[in-house]
């Protein structure tokens, strides 16, 4: 890896490639030691350096990796200096060569009880949370978004814009999500495609995503002409036992894979790749027009 990111934990070859189904792979982050004779180099789109390091052989790949939607990832991918140095992206949109995707939604093969749901929502004592990482690049106005909403209802949040903590991803997190809160915004850095238990998700800027999402499953902040309007309603909503279970009666149907898991396959299909080089030949001639262009949009409230 040519410039690996501090969030990446770097584990063994044994823990990021052993579960896979073509294993045989390592990962180096000395780049200048080992750089020479890797088959392929991943360059962490944030940032860039120019100029472009040289290809140490003409069939080494170039992967360009980047987890963040574009408005809020570096700009150095910009610079024409690399147009056409990239062969593969790894990226959480569905057209990337290696797909990571936030999350993945499947057909629950068993549903629980409504008992079960019920004990659970009666456990429930605290209205929202929010988990935010990002407040510097507050491109879509959520801190005031959600400030307003505060006077309706508890927020409680999470991260880098609020005094709560809890670890990213954690296990931990998703159970005291389902046990203590009745609703988990969802309000993105940047509403772009492709980058969006028993909790209610509340969503906004995902109007162009509802073919992807069953509706009945979440709530779209789009639909309310306000911060108020939108917290009233789920005021409503958390006293409405009946239609609050029903809601998380159809959110049962379905199952998510998390992050860390998606995250952890991607290595695989980089290994596998790996192995069929002549099967995965290409080249990105202008990699801002691939990544960023008709992406995103903005959410109409936020």
């Amino acid at each position: 890896m040519y410039n690996m990111p501090e969030w990446i934990k770097r584990g063994s070859d044994a823990e990021l490639f052993g579960h896979c189904p073509v294993s045989t792979c390592n990962l180096s982050t000395n780049y200048s030691t080992d750089g020479a004779t890797a088959d392929a180099v991943v360059f962490h789109g944030a940032p860039l350096e120019i100029p472009v390091p040289p290809r140490a052989f003409p069939d080494q790949v170039y992967v360009f990796h980047m987890i963040e939607p574009p408005p809020i990832a570096s700009s150095d991918y910009q610079n024409t200096s690399w147009n056409s140095a990239f062969n593969w992206t790894w990226t959480y949109t569905q057209d990337a060569d290696i797909w990571v995707p936030y999350f993945f939604l499947e057909r629950s093969k068993q549903l629980p009880c409504l008992n079960v749901i019920r004990e659970v929502v009666q456990r429930k004592d605290t209205p929202v949370a929010w988990f935010v990482t990002n407040c510097q690049l507050d491109k879509t106005q959520r801190l005031a978004y959600v400030n307003r909403l505060q006077k309706i209802l508890t927020v409680h949040v999470y991260g880098g814009c609020g005094t709560m903590q809890c670890p990213r991803m954690a296990k931990e997190c998703d159970d005291m999500l389902t046990t203590k809160y009745f609703f988990y915004l969802s309000f993105e850095n940047s509403y772009c495609q492709d980058y969006g238990v028993h909790v209610v998700p509340v969503c906004a800027g995902w109007a162009r995503l509802l073919s992807t999402y069953s509706r009945g499953t979440f709530i779209n902040a789009d639909d309310y002409s306000s911060p108020e309007d939108l917290g009233k309603y789920l005021e409503e909503l958390m006293n409405d036992e009946k239609t609050y279970i029903d809601m998380l009666w159809r959110i049962a149907h379905f199952t998510t894979t998390t992050y860390h898991d998606s995250y952890t396959y991607s290595w695989c299909q980089l290994c596998d790749k790996l192995h069929r080089l002549q099967d995965n030949a290409k080249t990105y001639p202008d990699l801002f027009e691939w990544y960023h262009e008709g992406r995103c949009w903005p959410s109409k409230k936020l």
